[in-house]
C-alpha cells in the first residue's frame, strides 16, 4: 500500500496515511483511451442540444404546384421549397436532441483510479489534515495555497467541514474546491495538482474500492 504524508494547512508533515493499491497504485500506461472515453461522455451531457432548423413541413411558402406537370419542358416540380432549390428547406438540418449517453460504472471508476494513481505517482497529489478556516478570507486562502504550498493552480477536494475555506477560495480562478461527493474526472483532469483533505481521501478510498 502507498504510504502518503499528511500535512497541516501550512504544509508541515504531521503524520502518514496508507492508501489502497487498487485505487492509488494501478498501472497508468496505455490508459488514455479510457480517460478520453469517460471525459467525452461527461462533456456530451453538457451540450444543450437546442439547435433547430425548419423542415420541409414547417418552412413558409411552396404550398401550390409552381407549374403544370407536363408540357413546359422543365422537370416536374411540386413545390419551390424543396431542399434542392434556393429558399428551400435545409436538407437534414439539425434538430433538437439529447447528446447524453452513459459509460458503464466500472469504466468510470477505473478511469478515476488511473488518474488518481497518475497524480500520486507524479508527485502532484497532496493530503492535508484540514484547512479549518475560522473566517472567510480570500487573502488568507491565497497566502496558504500560493505561499505555503507554492502552488500555481490546484483542485481541492474536501468535505462539509471546509465550508469557510470553500467560500474563501471560490473567487480565485487558479483553484477549484470540489466536495468529496462531487469529484469527477473532468475537473480532476483540468488541474495538474490535487489536494485532498484527510476526510475526503478516506471517502474516495472507500467509494472507489466498491
Amino acid at each position: 500500500m502507498p504510504v502518503v504524508d499528511v500535512f497541516d494547512k501550512n504544509k508541515t508533515k504531521i503524520e502518514e496515511i496508507e492508501l489502497k493499491d487498487s485505487i492509488f497504485s494501478v498501472p497508468t500506461e496505455n490508459k488514455m483511451t479510457l480517460l478520453s472515453e469517460v471525459i467525452k461522455m461527461q462533456t456530451a451531457s453538457w451540450r444543450q442540444g437546442t439547435h433547430s432548423t425548419k423542415t420541409y413541413g414547417t418552412i413558409s411558402g411552396g404550398g401550390s404546384k409552381p407549374w403544370r406537370q407536363k408540357g413546359t419542358g422543365r422537370a416536374r416540380r411540386g413545390s419551390l421549397r424543396a431542399s434542392t432549390l434556393r429558399g428551400g428547406a435545409p436538407a437534414f438540418g439539425p434538430q433538437p436532441r439529447d447528446y447524453s449517453y452513459t459509460v458503464p460504472k466500472k469504466k468510470r471508476k477505473a478511469a478515476m483510479r488511473v488518474l488518481l494513481s497518475e497524480r500520486l505517482g507524479s508527485g502532484h497529489m497532496f493530503i492535508v489534515k484540514e484547512f479549518n478556516f475560522e473566517n472567510i478570507k480570500t487573502k488568507d486562502a491565497v497566502s496558504v495555497l500560493k505561499g505555503k504550498w507554492e502552488l500555481k493552480e490546484a483542485i481541492i477536494v474536501g468535505g462539509d467541514s471546509e465550508e469557510k475555506f470553500l467560500l474563501s477560495v471560490r473567487n480565485v480562478p487558479e483553484f477549484l474546491f470540489v466536495h468529496k461527493t462531487q469529484l469527477n474526472l473532468y475537473d480532476l483532469m483540468a488541474y495538474k495538482n490535487v489536494i485532498f483533505t484527510e476526510e475526503a481521501v478516506k471517502y474516495i478510498d472507500e467509494v472507489l474500492a466498491k
